[in-house]
């Protein structure tokens, strides 16, 4: 591999971490190499980093739309149940499948830990201090939940909780079940840092019947049906959200990779849910500040990167 100046790719390799860079290597590796050691011909340091700002890019603007989705379906969990059954109908196990109210006991006490001590949040301590019930309102508890536990509390939720909220999204509840499983999974990995423009997600979202034939088989587990899912669900909350577009000037703006790789067809644009999204106007599409600059990029020593 071609490295243009040494001292600039042991800064930047110094606050990045070889191994995390290993995984970006491993995409240019020279396939007629048996022990998958050597580079592919041409390929530099440089390509290297472009597709590392790349999947950092990607993360960035799923993180942004992700956070939205989770906000979303908490406060319309919250109010459809409450609206029905009250403020504490995580309370009540006639709210949830037979013999799996415990399981949303155990993990509300994981959540409010021991009460003879301060909790982190405060809101908490001044309701614990206030009255004298055993548990915060649903709308509190909401607020500490993970998505992965929002997603369980939604997956134990009775049908007719599950169904109010799937509504609101055009969807069966049992699809929103999967999909909010797979995106807590995404939300994870984002959360983590870790790479997703090409990575196999294990857990795959359902694919409901309005995209079947439309969504790839072969893209279940890539980083397209997790973007599917996010705009179908996203397009609900916000419609005129810039969100496609954004995606769409990201994957134009690719390093010498294929968008098959991250499992988008090559005419993804013209499918749903994408195909409402106007997406051919990309070009004025705005880049939040918390996104990398479209202008191409070299790599800095802070592990960083400068416009170029």
């Amino acid at each position: 591999m071609e490295v243009a100046d040494p001292a600039v790719a042991e800064a930047f390799i110094s606050n990045v971490g070889y191994y995390r860079l290993s995984g970006f290597y491993k995409y240019y590796l020279d396939p007629n190499d048996p022990q998958r050691e050597k580079m592919r011909a041409g390929v530099t340091f440089d390509d290297v980093v472009k597709l590392y700002e790349f999947d950092r890019r990607l993360r960035a603007l799923l993180s942004r739309a992700l956070e939205r989705i989770e906000i979303s379906i908490k406060s319309k969990l919250s109010h459809e149940a409450a609206t029905a059954h009250g403020a504490f109908w995580l309370c009540e196990p006639v709210n949830f499948d037979r013999g799996r109210h415990a399981q949303i006991i155990e993990m509300i006490d994981k959540y409010i830990g021991d009460k003879t001590v301060d909790h982190q949040h405060v809101f908490i301590n001044h309701f614990m201090n206030k009255y004298s019930n055993p548990y915060p309102p649903c709308w509190m508890m909401m607020e500490l939940f993970s998505f992965g536990a929002l997603s369980k509390v939604y997956k134990l939720s009775k049908g007719t909780i599950r169904k109010s909220v799937a509504d609101q999204f055009g969807l069966q509840h049992d699809i929103l079940e999967s999909w909010l499983h797979s995106l807590s999974f995404a939300r994870n990995v984002c959360a983590h840092h870790g790479r997703v423009w090409n990575k196999g997600f294990t857990i795959k979202p359902k694919i409901p019947k309005m995209y079947n034939k439309v969504w790839p088989d072969t893209s279940q587990d890539k980083l397209y049906s997790v973007c599917a899912v996010v705009w179908h669900l996203l397009s609900r909350i916000d419609p005129a959200s810039p969100w496609p577009q954004r995606l769409a000037t990201i994957l134009d703006g690719k390093p010498n990779v294929t968008l098959a790789a991250m499992g988008f067809p090559d005419d993804w644009q013209e499918r749903r849910p994408w195909a409402s999204a106007k997406l051919a106007h990309i070009e004025a599409a705005p880049i939040d500040a918390g996104d990398a600059p479209s202008k191409p990029a070299t790599p800095s020593t802070s592990g960083g990167y400068a416009p170029s």
